[in-house]
């Protein structure tokens, strides 16, 4: 539904998450100041004033779908700039870097939006555009045929970005290089330290999973380090679009395929279990080997499920910090992990 963008922020913020994240990415809950900030941003650094309003979200940035006076769609993202040993590590440098390698994939034909403006500052956080890139679905990725399609696009990515990987400026991969057991988590909803009672068991899990992620050094690549279904689009069985970008990451190919194994299916947006089955963590890195064109051996297929494995601890940390006496357990990653019948996830 269309709106303006007052009222379209307006109903945002009346969730109370949504209040605490707003104001640590804009400095600000206030619809008016904020609606007065992007339109003077569009003005200025778009020459044209924003109509509506398509989209409203926050999480680990504040995203904006909005069309233009002159009929464009455009998306902007105001990210948070963060320390170095954040999970996300976000600075004008690598999100210039991002925008560099998201503009030769789209070039090259992967399915990503168009950057429309390098970034900018926007106050104390970093404003990102691009265009409004609405097509496909998404669709369940415990359906076999969807599982294939997105370890398929995650092993295209892999090869396309193959030349990139030594771009500079890129974020290396955060999630299994911090010093303590987890980085400083991805937005400001979770705080670990407050919560850790009761969360013993999932560190415990962490710990072992972390410690054999690190065991060794895969091949290092560039790769997406959300590839997860909420920020997938998909038509006729394939990957029509694949969002959030400022998730880009140098990282040992293990470690990312890892990720992707552990959160391909992943999205609160359609009625569909968040986490895979062991047995799809399988199958989803047997396919992504059969369409990079490589066989892993036993010991890399260790280490692949150590990561995916630390990757659902770390998840199911998040969950613990928003729900610490347990709430919200069926069908999630603490579950997940409870229902792991010995060691990680892929035998």
């Amino acid at each position: 539904m269309q709106k303006n963008l007052i009222e379209a922020l307006s109903d945002s913020l009346k969730i109370e998450n949504n209040r605490i994240l707003a104001e640590s990415i804009l400095q600000s809950t206030d619809p008016i100041a904020i609606t007065t900030r992007i339109e003077e941003f569009c003005k200025t650094e778009l020459g044209i004033p924003v109509a509506r309003c398509l989209y409203v979200g926050f999480s680990v940035g504040a995203s904006f779908g909005l069309v233009l006076e002159d009929g464009r769609k455009v998306f902007l993202k105001a990210h948070k700039q963060t320390a170095g040993d954040d999970l996300n590590s976000i600075s004008i440098d690598t999100l210039t870097a991002v925008s560099e390698v998201q503009s030769h994939l789209a070039t090259d034909g992967f399915p990503c939006p168009k950057v429309i403006l390098p970034p900018r500052k926007f106050g104390e956080a970093i404003m990102t555009v691009d265009s409004y890139e609405d097509v496909g679905e998404q669709q369940d990725a415990h359906n076999p045929t969807i599982r294939n399609a997105t370890a398929q696009a995650f092993a295209e990515l892999i090869i396309c970005a193959r030349p990139l990987a030594t771009r500079p400026g890129i974020t290396r991969g955060r999630l299994y290089e911090s010093r303590t057991l987890y980085p400083v988590p991805h937005n400001a909803l979770f705080d670990f330290e407050k919560t850790a009672k009761g969360a013993e068991w999932i560190d415990e899990i962490a710990l072992e999973a972390k410690l054999a992620a690190q065991s060794f050094k895969g091949e290092t690549v560039l790769g997406h380090a959300d590839w997860s279904l909420k920020n997938l689009r998909l038509k006729d069985d394939k990957v029509v679009m694949v969002y959030d970008w400022d998730s880009l990451a140098v990282d040992d190919e293990l470690n990312l395929l890892g990720i992707a194994a552990a959160t391909f299916p992943t999205t609160w947006d359609i009625d569909t279990k968040i986490t895979p089955s062991r047995e799809e963590v399988y199958l989803f890195v047997k396919e992504y080997e059969r369409h990079r064109g490589r066989t892993f051996t036993k010991k890399e297929l260790m280490k692949i499920a150590a990561a995916a494995t630390y990757t659902m601890a770390y998840t199911a940390r998040c969950e613990h910090a928003l729900n610490p006496k347990g709430e919200n357990f069926e069908g999630s990653f603490r579950q997940a992990l409870i229902e792991m019948k010995n060691g990680f996830l892929i035998d």
